[in-house]
């Protein structure tokens, strides 16, 4: 899953780059990519003339509204990532679509995994998708009270790092930022989310803001992947615990833990000043 704090930095740095662009012509070189549509000639007659007018991010999705009422929405896969290139270069490894504009550049999907979508759709029929109107806090963007957050936690009462990975809880979090705000919050995962005090709560409210706001200044960061044996992706510096198994922790110095999870995931995590 691309993470929430991922995803509108690509928003912030395309919004520069694409809107005011004309498409002048798409590649897809993935069907299933586009399988919304009855085939690739029908998404590419879609998007081809079109102009972008404006970019939103709407949960994790990124919404590209285009002249003519219509919008391009992308949604991008686990190791999936849109980049801004020549309009001459090359479809490199990994490239599912490709989009030249008339006025120079290209707008490119990287998706190794394969399990990312693209697809046109009339700009009246957004509202009704659910896709776009996600269940959870948007915390980059909706106001939520500290007194409601703590009531929708007292209520789920499952382990905190479960609840902090739920979308129908908090829009995209994933593994990462789960293990990062559980640590600025000083809580440990396995807490049961209707146990806190009111401190705690209170504590875990600030941390899912400030991670999160943080992760957007500093650009995001790439979860480590093993889609390219050739390629090295490592976690953002200024993550404090995910990943970072044996190193110090930047609170009490002591040694940060790993552990696998039942669902198969790494949770990482200060056994010391995680409580």
């Amino acid at each position: 899953m691309t993470l929430l704090p991922e995803v509108e930095v690509l928003r912030k740095d395309l919004e520069r780059e694409v809107v005011g662009k004309r498409i002048k012509d798409v590649t897809v070189k993935t069907a299933s990519i586009v399988g919304r549509h009855r085939n690739r000639p029908e998404f590419v007659k879609a998007l081809v003339g079109h102009k972008i007018e404006a970019l939103q991010r709407r949960g994790t999705h990124l919404v590209f509204a285009l002249d003519g009422d219509a919008a391009l929405i992308v949604r991008l896969g686990s190791q999936g990532t849109l980049s801004k290139l020549t309009g001459s270069a090359p479809m490199a490894k990994h490239t599912q679509v490709a989009a030249t504009f008339t006025q120079g550049g290209s707008l490119h999907v990287v998706d190794p995994a394969k399990d990312g979508e693209l697809w046109v759709a009339d700009a009246e029929e957004l509202g009704a998708l659910p896709e776009l109107s996600p269940e959870g806090i948007d915390p980059l963007t909706d106001t939520f009270t500290w007194p409601s957050f703590s009531q929708e936690l007292r209520s789920r009462n499952v382990p905190l790092r479960t609840v902090l990975k739920d979308d129908s809880f908090i829009v995209g979090l994933g593994d990462v930022y789960a293990d990062e705000i559980l640590w600025a919050a000083g809580l440990s995962g396995e807490r049961r989310s209707a146990m806190l005090s009111s401190q705690e709560f209170r504590r875990l409210y600030r941390a899912v803001q400030e991670v999160l706001q943080e992760a957007v200044k500093q650009g995001g960061t790439d979860e480590p992947t093993d889609y390219d044996d050739d390629e090295e992706v490592e976690s953002g510096e200024f993550l404090r615990v995910f990943g970072r198994t044996g190193m110090a922790c930047p609170r009490c110095r002591q040694p940060i833990h790993a552990a696998t999870q039942a669902d198969g995931s790494e949770a990482y995590f200060c056994a010391n000043c995680q409580t």
